[in-house]
Formats: C-alpha cells, sequence, structure tokens
C-alpha cells in the first residue's frame, strides 16, 4: 500500500546507492493525502529552502499532502541505513528503501 517510487520494502532488488562524502540532493514528492515524516538513519542533511547557509539541518522531514521537499545530504557514514516514513504503519506496509554507502575505489575502507 505505500511504497518509494512505487516500489514496497518486500519488493526492491537493491539498495539505493551512494559513494562514501558524495553530495546528493534528494526530492521527495508526496503524491497522498497522508503526511509523512520520512526519516535517513545516520546522516543529517540540509533542508534546500532557498536561503543559502541558513538552511534548517535535520533527519527527519514532514513532507505534507501534495508536496515536495528537497534536501542535501553528504553520505559520510558508510554502511546499510534505513530510509523511511516514521509512522509505523506505513513502514511496515512497504514505505522503507535501504541506502547503502559504499568506500570510493582507492580508499582502502
Amino acid at each position: 500500500m505505500w511504497a518509494f517510487d512505487g516500489v514496497k520494502f518486500n519488493e526492491i532488488e537493491r539498495p539505493i546507492p551512494f559513494l562514501k562524502d558524495e553530495r546528493v540532493r534528494v526530492t521527495l514528492v508526496n503524491d497522498t493525502m497522508m503526511a509523512h515524516p520520512i526519516h535517513l538513519h545516520g546522516h543529517f542533511f540540509e533542508l534546500v529552502t532557498g536561503h543559502g547557509e541558513f538552511a534548517p539541518r535535520k533527519h527527519t522531514v514532514n513532507v505534507l499532502p501534495g508536496s515536495k521537499v528537497t534536501f542535501d545530504v553528504t553520505t559520510d557514514a558508510l554502511g546499510d541505513w534505513a530510509f523511511h516514513c516514521h509512522l509505523l504503519y506505513h513502514m511496515h506496509a512497504g514505505m522503507m528503501q535501504l541506502v547503502s554507502v559504499r568506500p570510493r575505489s582507492g580508499d582502502g575502507a
């Protein structure tokens, strides 16, 4: 019932891949009639608000119905991380993904 990009957690084939210290811009589009507090484990991110260095630093963002939120994240923590809706019944119904942060080649990590 709930998903990211139309794919429920039990249907994903591989994690969302990132490299260590990569700077990534993520846009979340909520096309439902419910708010979704979206959380990325292991990382803080900066909301893209148009106010430059005054962007709020968060680890969970509430995406309101019919709206979108954009944030920039530096993937500085190696490993596999949950990326999910903090409403547990949404998460359990499939609104969860895995983010996999791997070392850059030649890092020796």
